[in-house]
């Protein structure tokens, strides 16, 4: 996206929002030429909660790990001998 309005400058440090409203990061690097912005870096901010698993209903805790249950055994078909 070329970002034509705004001087270079301005944009260090800035937080960056996503259109739902949600912090994306901070700009940290910025590209432009001759006056004109063309790319811009953005860092990830660390302000986000942290990343939550929920685990099938089967799972059991041993010794502090997690033990995911197994995929469910696939059954062969049983050959019948037809005459």
């Amino acid at each position: 996206m070329l970002i034509t309005h705004v001087k270079p400058t301005d944009l260090w440090g800035k937080k960056v929002y996503d259109s739902d409203g949600h912090l994306l990061g901070e700009v940290v690097a910025i590209a432009s030429r001759r006056g004109v912005v063309r790319k811009v870096v953005v860092q990830r901010s660390t302000e986000h909660a942290a990343l939550s698993v929920a685990p099938p209903e089967d799972t059991r805790v041993v010794h502090n790990r997690m033990v995911l249950p197994g995929p469910a055994p696939i059954r062969r078909p049983a050959l019948r001998v037809i005459r």
